[in-house]
Formats: structure tokens, C-alpha cells, sequence
């Protein structure tokens, strides 16, 4: 009886077995429903690779004004922070002693004359000897020296613009008694502006006089300033290993001032070629890949070649070709020989989405 409900039991656990994996196969050859992921099109992009340099602008011409001399001053004819054209007279020293002076010796001078004249007739006429001719010439010769001189004492008593700028503070007000090498003011040409940067000498081939560049304030976060490189110095400093170059920077509109801390983007190359999202690339061993989707939404494991990385995108120097598409979104839903199905992303804005996949 025992033996009988033994192999009982035993047929009805082997039946059971035989049920579960026939069950079990049948649901493994049900066909898997497509993964949902986000693709990306490998399309040419323009790129633009650029050195990047920091620096303090200064301005092209750069002067503080002063006097050559003592005196006070009569009159101010400058605001500051004015923009002057160069010979524009900006303040001017008490001079009535010099123009007292300069008129005596413009009398002199043609008292001088007269009596040459007078002289020059009486020699004519053999009453004076032709040396008092040359008496009076010498006195002419010294008033006309006499004149020169007190003219350029009064040129030193104007104070003007020697260049076309940007005055600065001023420092002196009328009836100063203004000593040589007191500050008056400064000037500084500013829709000129340079700057001077170290650069390492292995970067010396990718740089060249008149080579365009970009420059970038922090004070003007969404504007851009155009300039070029002007001239590189003649020597490359052997403890440093850079050289340092000259850049000069377009500021017409006076909006950088000099001082300001500046970046510069030292343009060296644009071309075009392949970019693709960093996020779609991974890595296995030393190895980088994508995932490559194939003409039957089949995915397969590609190796590809990766240069530069800029901006969130990552150039592909080999491995895929224009119009492959790869797995950008979902990497972690599939694996070799997934089947997938394109996802419209509603999460991301879609014009950055697009503009994303344009780049």
C-alpha cells in the first residue's frame, strides 16, 4: 500500500516538473515588447577649437597728465571722464608775465628792424660802415630769439590732449598752484585696448600675427569683443617655456575700461566634423562606445575614435558615419541585440532637444 502511494507521489511531482518548463518555454519564445530610448542622428557639425588665455586690459596710449612747471592755474576747460580729440586745450597757467615779456620783445624786435632799415640806407649812401649792418642784424637774430622763447614758455603754460581719449578724475581746481609732476588728470585711448599673455611654447605653431581672437568680461557676461593678435615677442622665456604675445581688443564703445580682467579666445581652428552628446558615449576597458542602431531597430555595440570634447559634446573620429543613429537616452534599458523604438523626449525643452541634435 505504502509503495503504491510512493510511486503515486513520484508521478505526480514528475508531471508537475514536466508542466513548469513547458510552461516556462513557451513564455520565453513570447517575443519581448521594443525598449523605448532616445536616439541621436550623427549629423556634421562646425566646430571651433580655441586657446584661452587671462589678462588685464590696458589702454593702447596711456598718459597722466602734469605740468613742466610752477605756476597757477587760471582756467580748467576739461570734465571729467570727457572724450577729448588730440590738441585740445584742457587747462591753462596763469602766463601775464609771459605774454608781457612776449610783447616787449616783439617791440624790441621791431625797433630792431626800423633801424636796420635806416642803417641799410645810410650804408647805401656810404655815410655808415656796413658793420653796424651787422650789429643790427645780431640784435634782430636775438630778438627773434627772445620771441621763440618766451612763445614756448607760454606753450608749456597750455595744457593739451596729446591723443585722442578718455580723461579720468581730476585732481587740480583753478588757483592750484600746480608744481611739476603734480597729477592733473589721465588720459587713456580706450576704443583701442591691449593686452599682454603668457602662452606656452608648444602652442606657438597654432598662433600668428593678425590671427582673430574673442574676448570676455565678466562685467558683460553676454557679450562678445572682437580683436586679433598684433605681434609675439622675439623670445621665448627658457625658465617659463612661454612667450608672450600682444593681443589687441575693438572697445568702441568705451565699455571696458583698462584693468579689467579679461579671457581671451585664442581662435586657432574651425572645421567641420562629427559631434555627438557626451552622455551617449560609455566606456569598457580602455575601449569607448555607443550604442549603434540598426536599420531593424536591432541594437549593437559600436567602438568609435573620440577627439575633443566642447560644450557637452564629444567629436567622433571613426567608428560611425553620417546619418547612423545611436542610443542617446536609455543606455541602461538595453544591450546587444535589443530591439528598440524611438522616443519622442517630452521632459526637455524641444527646441534645445533639436538644436541638440543639430549640433
Amino acid at each position: 500500500m505504502l509503495r503504491k502511494l510512493a510511486y503515486g507521489s513520484l508521478i505526480i511531482i514528475i508531471t508537475a516538473v514536466v508542466w513548469r518548463y513547458y510552461t516556462d518555454t513557451q513564455s520565453n519564445q513570447r517575443p519581448r515588447a521594443a525598449t523605448q530610448v532616445v536616439l541621436f542622428e550623427v549629423k556634421e557639425s562646425e566646430i571651433t577649437q580655441s586657446l584661452e588665455a587671462l589678462g588685464n586690459a590696458r589702454a593702447a596710449e596711456s598718459v597722466i597728465l602734469t605740468s613742466s612747471v610752477t605756476e597757477k592755474i587760471s582756467k580748467i576747460a576739461f570734465e571729467q571722464g570727457q572724450f577729448v580729440k588730440q590738441g585740445e586745450v584742457l587747462l591753462t597757467l596763469a602766463n601775464d608775465e609771459e605774454l608781457a615779456q612776449l610783447n616787449a620783445a616783439k617791440i624790441e624786435l621791431a625797433n630792431q628792424q626800423r633801424e636796420y632799415r635806416r642803417i641799410e640806407n645810410l650804408v647805401k649812401q656810404k655815410s655808415v660802415s656796413g658793420s653796424e649792418l651787422d650789429r643790427l642784424q645780431t640784435s634782430i637774430d636775438t630778438a627773434q630769439a627772445r620771441i621763440a622763447q618766451v612763445q614756448a614758455t607760454l606753450k608749456d603754460r597750455v595744457i593739451k590732449a596729446p591723443f585722442d581719449g578718455l580723461l579720468g578724475l581730476r585732481n587740480v581746481s583753478v588757483g592750484t598752484l600746480l608744481k611739476p609732476g603734480d597729477e592733473i588728470t589721465t588720459l587713456d585711448s580706450v576704443t583701442q585696448l591691449q593686452m599682454d599673455f603668457n602662452l606656452a611654447e608648444i602652442y606657438l605653431p597654432r598662433i600668428k600675427v593678425g590671427q582673430s581672437i574673442k574676448a570676455h568680461s565678466a562685467a558683460y557676461p553676454q557679450q562678445t569683443f572682437d580683436g586679433k593678435i598684433i605681434t609675439l615677442d622675439s623670445r621665448v622665456n627658457s625658465d617659463t617655456r612661454s612667450i608672450k604675445v600682444r593681443a589687441q581688443i575693438d572697445n568702441k564703445q568705451a565699455l571696458l575700461r583698462p584693468g579689467m580682467l579679461l579671457t581671451l579666445d585664442l581662435i586657432h581652428q574651425q572645421r567641420i566634423t562629427k559631434m555627438l552628446p557626451e552622455e551617449s558615449v560609455f566606456m569598457r576597458a580602455n575601449q569607448q562606445l555607443v550604442y549603434k542602431v540598426n536599420a531593424d531597430m536591432t541594437v549593437q555595440e559600436q567602438a568609435i575614435e573620440i577627439g575633443i570634447r566642447q560644450n557637452g559634446l564629444v567629436e567622433v573620429l571613426s567608428g560611425l558615419e553620417l546619418g547612423d543613429k545611436i542610443v542617446w537616452q536609455g543606455l541602461l534599458k538595453v544591450k546587444p541585440g535589443s530591439t528598440v523604438i524611438e522616443q519622442t523626449e517630452t521632459w526637455r525643452n524641444p527646441k534645445t532637444s533639436k538644436d541638440q541634435g543639430d549640433a
